[in-house]
Formats: C-alpha cells, structure tokens, sequence
C-alpha cells in the first residue's frame, strides 16, 4: 500500500538523537535488569586507518557489513574525543542570500517546500523564510528575482523594495556560527521550551531575539493555522478600484465620507466592494459599501471604529471573502488602472484554518462590459501550526545534525601528530575493560609497546610490524622517544600456542622482538624487543564494545604539533 516517512519522523529521530547528548545513567549495575535502565549515552568522534586506500584520492565507500562497521573500524581505530550536546546541532542546507536570485515562496501545498530554495541567510548571519516572492503569475512557483536583501529581526513580515515579504526566523550566534556554519550547511535551533513555556534568555542575545519570534506566533491566536499571505495566480482585469484621500471640507463619519475618485462608474457600481483607510485615527479599518451616490462622489459603508478626517487615504477594491474551517481571516486588495488586483493585504490572519479560499465580490450594478474578465485568481497561504516562526527546526527542515569536534593539538599525546588518518566516526557507548560505560574526554585506542634494545632503526608510520615469537601484526602509529611504538591494526596470529600481554593467544607478548621488515623488502628494517611485564597496554577502549553510529572514509588528513582541527560530520536522518 503506498505510504510515506514524513519530515517530521525525520526531524523526531534528529531531535531523539540530540536529546541523547543529555541523557545520564539512572541506575548502576550489571544485571540485565540493571542495565535496562541505564540511559549512558556518552558520544566519541573517534580517528583511524593510518594506511592509504587504493587511491587516496577517491576514497571508498563505507559499507554496513559486520566486518567492516563491527571490526575493522575498531582495528583501524587511534583515538577518539566525548563529544558532548553543546558539540552538536541541527542544521539545515546553507542558502546565501544573492541579489538578482529567485526564490521559492513558502507555500502550505507544496511537498518538496524543504528542498526548495525558501530560506536565506544573509551577511548578518540573520536567517529569513520566503513568504512572498512578487510573483503574480504561478503563485509561488519561482518567478521574479529578490533586489533588495532582508533586513530587521522584528517579528512582523518584512516587506523589501522588490516586493518579496520575508519572515525573520532567527540569528546566528557567533559562538555557534564558528562551530556550526559550513560552506553548505548552517545551525538552526528553537528556543527550549519548559512545561509547555517558552524559556527567556538574555535581552539583545541571538536566543533573546528568536524568543520574541516564537512568543510573538504563540500569541497570534494560536499561531495555528493562520493566513499571512495571499498568492496571486490571475491578476484579473476590469475590478472597479480607487486609492486616494478624502476629499476636503467634507464632513466625513464612521459610515460615509467623501472620495475624489473619478472612475467609479454609476451609481452603486461600487456596492458590496470594500473601502479601506491607510492614514489617520480610521487607519488599518474599513468596511463593506453600502451605497455610492456617482454624483455627489459620498461612499455609504459598515461601521468602522475611529471617524476618518479629511485628507485621509483610503483604498478602495472588490471585496475579499475568505472561506474555510477557521475563522477571522480578513483580506483587502487594491486594483491598478486596467482593473487588474494591484496588491493584496491580509488584514487579520485568522487561526485554526486547514483550508481556505478566497471569493472575489465586486461591480454591483454595472453592465455586463465591466464584467472582470478573465476574473481574479487568489489563494490564501496558511501557514504551519504554531504559526510562522515558532519553530525554525520544524518549518526549515532541520532533520540534518551536525557535530563538532576540535582536536587541539596532540590532546595531550592521545592523538598523534606523527601520521594522518583517514577515517572518522561516531562511536557510541564504548566500554573500559573493567566494563564501565567510557567517560574520559579522551581516549587512546592505539595499542602502546614500550621497547629495549632497539637497533636505531626508526620504525616508519603505517609499516608493518611482526612479533617474532607471537607472529601478530600490527601497524605503525608513531615511535615516540626512540623507545615507545604505538600501532593499530593488530591481527593475532591463528596459529600461536602462546598467550599474549592481554592472556589472549597470537597477541604479541611482553618480551618478544618486534620487527618490521627488512630495507630490502619495502619495510624499514627497525626492530627492537618489548620491554618485559607490562610493557604492552591496548587501547583504553575495549574492543567491539559500544555501537559505531557513522562511518566517513576520507582522503588523508595530515596532521601536526601545531596543528588544530574542527572535524564535522553531517548525519541526514
């Protein structure tokens, strides 16, 4: 049966998996039934794989075999570093805003709207949701070109210069935008909420700024289903219109005034159309015409609140009604000098609407040649629940996580600076020998040989070496201090009778030669012998435990003493 995984089950497994960032042990133990309560999820970026690919340059796709998630990236493991919730965010893809581009309006019916050019951020790091895009010929489809960039943090709808109208959604924090904004990604979060609250942060801050976005759509009615925008698909011509001021020495009233209109056809022509005022105490009201007298120019109308006054600027268009299962919606619109609809304006959004239309009612009384013809064709955008701005995540499709981990230097020798690694990953719920979840922030997973009676050979990154005694293997790391060989890798030998520094047989042991090969035979021919009880530790971590999440092969990361790295990884759920 045809089905669908929706964003939003996206976004709830993104948002589950963040959430696991903060999640802490409830219980102890090591019962079955203890360990069901456990909530340990400590997070590592872990670093691997010192030797080339077949082309280094290309690297090979990772594949979910058992062999390869399960053991060989443990094998290939160096190290890795706790990454903790402040280390990671949603993101979603990164949309600069460029003069003379197009882009997509935001529409409620519009499947693909997450991969769609609807969001932008600009040089101000502010982010902004297309709402409008000035196009009157394919309702929201990408027509005409954005001239003039969004700027404000306020929370109504900004219209620009070009005719674009913009929602604000929120500001990039300069902590954030160093930890976060990529050349193809950028962070997006929402305010925390507490007990069904928004929470308020700090006056001026980013975080400041987008509560009063969510705030100011939580208490727009609801927010739910809200009508801020009206598509035009048909202009429309022959809509009788006026936009001008009442005229003066008149005695205007809450029922009638007196326009300057000229081209308003007979009498009543105009009955059952709209008047509006723009300026004056009347400003923002309007109401229904009742009668037009073409003679002596006086326009009857439904009750407005304020008496507009003399010089006074009033729009004057066919009437907007909305239908639909919500209610309060309000929409007036202007017409130009052929009749066509100039410009529409949502006066009250309304709430709870999940469809709506609009019904166009104008040109009483007038013969049949001033019919609109073709007729205007307008569709009302409701916007998502909670209304435009409450929730950045949800509403740009924020079902992207990135991580951040800054390998600063050696990391107090934990990670080397002697080699280059090739592999990074997400690794979580590693365990200690002991059995105890890992917590250090950072561990060495390279399997430390501490060494004697060393030739004077050094030991070459990558290269193989072999146990004399044991027939393990293993591969170079670093030597450190002509007396310290740390290697990855390890393949016991299948065939050794004889028990390992770690009781294991075919591990090397503590007291054997490990050598590499000889110059002759492509190796550097270093060789020294383990320096008695205890000389070898593994890695901190033990093996196989834990689950590794996310795989990335890369072409060579070289690293240096100097040397700080930001590793991020993008996870698509």
């Amino acid at each position: 049966m045809p089905a669908i995984v929706t964003n939003k089950f996206r976004i709830h497994n993104a948002k589950q998996f963040i959430e696991a960032f903060d999640e802490v042990a409830t219980t102890s133990g090591t019962a079955v039934s203890d360990s069901s309560g456990l909530l340990n999820t400590n997070m590592y970026l872990f670093i691997g794989k010192v030797t080339a690919w077949s082309d280094d340059t290309t690297p090979p796709t990772p594949t979910d075999a058992v062999a390869n998630t399960h053991y060989e990236n443990w094998r290939d493991m160096i190290a890795a570093k706790k990454i903790t919730s402040s280390d990671v965010s949603h993101v979603i893809p990164r949309k600069n805003w460029t003069n003379n581009t197009s882009y997509f309006a935001y529409t409620h019916n519009t499947a693909t709207l997450t991969s769609q050019d609807f969001h932008v951020m600009t040089t101000d790091y502010n982010v902004y949701k297309c709402l409008s895009n000035s196009d009157t010929n394919s309702g929201g489809s990408v027509a005409s070109t954005s001239t003039t960039k969004p700027t404000g943090t306020g929370t109504s709808i900004i219209t620009t210069a070009d005719g674009y109208k913009w929602k604000f959604m929120y500001q990039i924090s300069a902590s954030d935008a160093l930890k976060f904004v990529t050349p193809n990604y950028i962070p997006v979060d929402q305010v925390r909420r507490a007990n069904g609250y928004l929470a308020n942060t700090y006056d001026n801050a980013p975080a400041q700024v987008q509560y009063d976005v969510e705030s100011a759509a939580a208490s727009s009615g609801g927010g739910n289903g809200s009508i801020e925008v009206v598509h035009m698909t048909t202009r429309g011509s022959q809509y009788l219109g006026d936009v001008s001021t009442i005229q003066t020495g008149s005695t205007p009233s809450t029922t009638q005034v007196k326009i300057t209109g000229t081209s308003l056809g007979a009498d009543d022509s105009i009955v059952n159309n709209d008047i509006y005022f723009t300026s004056g105490d009347a400003s923002g009201q309007g109401g229904t015409i009742t009668d037009y007298n073409a003679t002596t120019k006086i326009v009857t109308f439904s009750a407005v609140a304020n008496t507009p006054a003399d010089g006074d600027g009033y729009a004057i268009g066919p009437k907007l009604v909305v239908y639909g299962d919500g209610q309060g919606g309000n929409v007036r619109c202007t017409v130009n000098s052929t009749g066509a609809v100039n410009a529409v304006t949502v006066v009250a959004g309304g709430n709870n609407y999940s469809n709506a239309s609009i019904t166009i009612i104008s040109n009483a009384s007038q013969s049949n040649s001033f019919n609109p013809s073709p007729e205007a064709a307008l569709t009302p955008i409701i916007g998502p629940a909670g209304g435009h701005g409450s929730d950045a995540i949800d509403e740009l499709g924020g079902y992207y996580i990135l991580t951040n981990a800054r390998l600063e230097y050696s990391e107090s020798n934990n990670f080397t600076t002697n080699n280059d690694f090739r592999k990074v990953g997400l690794l979580a719920q590693p365990k200690y020998a002991n059995g105890d979840f890992a917590t250090a922030s950072v561990v060495d997973q390279a399997s430390t040989i501490v060494l004697s009676s060393w030739n004077g050979t050094v030991y070459a990154a990558d290269e193989l070496v072999t146990g004399a005694t044991s027939g393990a293997t293993g591969r170079v790391v670093d030597f450190v201090g002509n007396n310290t060989l740390r290697v990855t890798d390890i393949i016991p030998s299948g065939n050794s009778t004889t028990a390992g520094y770690n009781s294991i047989y075919g591990y090397f042991t503590n007291t054997e030669v490990i050598a590499a090969n000889t110059s002759g035979n492509g190796g550097s021919g270093a060789s020294a012998t383990a320096n008695g009880s205890g000389a070898i530790t593994g890695g901190d971590l033990t093996r196989f435990s834990g689950d590794i999440l996310y795989v990335e092969n890369r072409s060579p990361v070289t690293r240096a003493s100097d040397q700080i790295e930001d590793v991020k990884l993008i996870i698509e759920f």
